[in-house]
This record gives structure tokens, C-alpha cells and sequence, in this order.
């Protein structure tokens, strides 16, 4: 990949966006592109981690694993969004798997070649620490859901979030029912019968692989968002 492309790609993550176009170009020179079809496992859950990924096409599922060998999504990943920050502070194993959803491209850049710069530019360090800080108040807020919403108003508030992702009212979670179900911690049946009944609601149309919301603000106002 050309340098100067590399450099837009990175200057697009919220993690090193505050970088000047010098040490921008320091990480491109460093970086290593990557293709991925569609399905590949990117990396495994508890594999030696040295490496920093920014996703620049395509999504990433991230997954765990349970003892009985079931896979639970825990989140999606698209184009900006990096992997990796946890094991740049202390390179430890990875705690979640990744697999393309669709042919998808990163670029991945060594573990010492960020950690230079965090030591370096406190705008990077500040950066890092806002990233973990985001994934922890994720990860806070989807155990609030699970106890505080029952799965309808997960599936609607699910539905929002990827609306405002992509911001654009047609989705493609690019995940099967029983995926968004393991993501949501419910069954397949459950996640089908709620986006029926909001579908009966006139709040949203579900066609094959896609979902176009209609009403966003009935579906907030449900979800309670």
C-alpha cells in the first residue's frame, strides 16, 4: 500500500489521529497491509499478540469461545476501528478471536513501533487510555442490557446501534440471527420474533440480509435509548 494511502488510514483512527504527518508516516513506513476472504480467522482467542490492526475495508466479527466450544460475538469491527490496544500496554495473549465478515483488508502494525510513539507523544498515550477506557464502558453497558432489558428492547437497541454506525437507515449486520442471538443472550427464535413484531409495528421492514428501520424514534422510545 502506498505510504500516503497508509497515512490517511491511520490519521482516521480516533487512536492516532492527534499524530503529526511525520510520525504518521514513521507507523506507515512500519505497517504491513493485509487481505482477508471472507470467513478467514484473522486471529484466535489466546494466541501471542504483537500487533496492532487497523481495519481499513470490510468487517470483523469478534468473538469468544465457551468450554462446551460455542462461540458468543461480542462485537463488530469496521473500517477505522483498531485491535489491539489491550496488548500494546502488556502483550499479553489476545481475549478475543476475529474472523472476516466479508473480504476485508487492515493494516498491522508491530507492537514496538506504537509503544515508541506512546511513550514519546502523550497525545498518543491519552489516546490509548480513552480507547481502553471506551472498551471497558462498552463492555459495562452490554452486562447493564442484560440485566436490565429483556431481549426485544436488546434487539431494538442492537438495531439502533448499527443505524448509527453505518449512518444510514438500511442495514447489513452481516450476522445470522443465531449470531446476533449469542451476541444479545438469547435464542434464534427470540431475536426472530422481536424483529417480527416490530416489523407488525411498522417500525421496521427485515428483508433477507438486510434491515431498514422506519421509525427510529419508536424504536428508541422502546429500547429506551
Amino acid at each position: 500500500m502506498p505510504t500516503d494511502d497508509a497515512v490517511r488510514l491511520l490519521r482516521a483512527t480516533t487512536l492516532l489521529n492527534e499524530l503529526d504527518e511525520s510520525d504518521l508516516r514513521r507507523l506507515a513506513d512500519r505497517a504491513v497491509s493485509r487481505r482477508y476472504l471472507r470467513g478467514q480467522v484473522v486471529f484466535t482467542e489466546g494466541e501471542p499478540s504483537e500487533t496492532l490492526l487497523v481495519i481499513t475495508s470490510g468487517r470483523l466479527k469478534l468473538l469468544t469461545s465457551a468450554e462446551d466450544g460455542r462461540n458468543h460475538v461480542v462485537n463488530i469491527a469496521e473500517v477505522g476501528d483498531t485491535l489491539g490496544e489491550l496488548n500494546i500496554v502488556d502483550s499479553g495473549p489476545r481475549t478475543l478471536s476475529a474472523e472476516a465478515l466479508e473480504p476485508s483488508s487492515a493494516l498491522v502494525l508491530d507492537r514496538m513501533a506504537v509503544w515508541e510513539l506512546v511513550r514519546e507523544r502523550p497525545a498518543v498515550a491519552e489516546a490509548l487510555i480513552r480507547a481502553l477506557a471506551a472498551h471497558v464502558r462498552r463492555l459495562t453497558g452490554a452486562n447493564a442490557d442484560l440485566v436490565f432489558l429483556d431481549l426485544p428492547r436488546r434487539v431494538a437497541k442492537f438495531v439502533l446501534f448499527r443505524m448509527r454506525d453505518t449512518a444510514r437507515p438500511v442495514i447489513e449486520p452481516g450476522l445470522t440471527q443465531t449470531e446476533i442471538a449469542s451476541m444479545l443472550g438469547g435464542s434464534r427464535q427470540s431475536v426472530n420474533q422481536a424483529l417480527r413484531e416490530f416489523e407488525r409495528r411498522g417500525w421496521l421492514l427485515s428483508e433477507g440480509a438486510s434491515i431498514t428501520v422506519l421509525q427510529p424514534e419508536r424504536l428508541a422510545r422502546y429500547a429506551g435509548d
